[in-house]
């Protein structure tokens, strides 16, 4: 997917996320590197939707490090990185979500729908642990 197609702050998310995934030392970036990415944004609107459902941003980014922490570490240290077929779901299902919901970019907003859509993974059950779904974000 076109870079042209995120938001400023979407593109800022997937690029932490990426560094996220070298600093971890692993070389498989996956979903829960983007929504720690996206709980780490000072002014993103990822933890004032949290907040406004009730959930502290700190504890569900608690929850998503342990789960990075879990996951396996290279010996060395690498500039390659591998996209999981989960990163392509998200991205597919956030771009999705913004057709549908008639915005020209793909915003943070829409990267957090696709997380709690994803079945697969951590981060979407870290977020049902909280309450949170694709319609308490809507």
């Amino acid at each position: 997917m076109k870079q042209e197609r995120f938001t400023e702050q979407a593109q800022e998310a997937i690029t932490s996320s990426q560094q996220l995934v070298m600093q971890l030392q692993q070389n498989q970036w996956d979903v829960e590197h983007i929504l720690l990415a996206l709980l780490k944004q000072e002014k993103g609107l990822v933890p004032d939707i949290l907040r406004d459902l009730k959930v502290n941003p700190e504890e569900v980014r608690k929850q998503v490090e342990s789960a990075l922490g879990k996951m396996p570490k290279i010996a060395y240290q690498t500039q390659q990185i591998f996209a999981t077929p989960r990163i392509n779901e998200l991205f597919t299902n956030a771009d999705a979500e913004s057709q549908r919901l008639k915005d020209e970019f793909i915003g943070t907003e829409h990267l957090l729908i696709g997380i709690a859509s994803d079945t697969k993974g951590e981060a979407s059950n870290i977020l049902a642990q909280f309450g949170i779904d694709k319609e308490k974000i809507y």
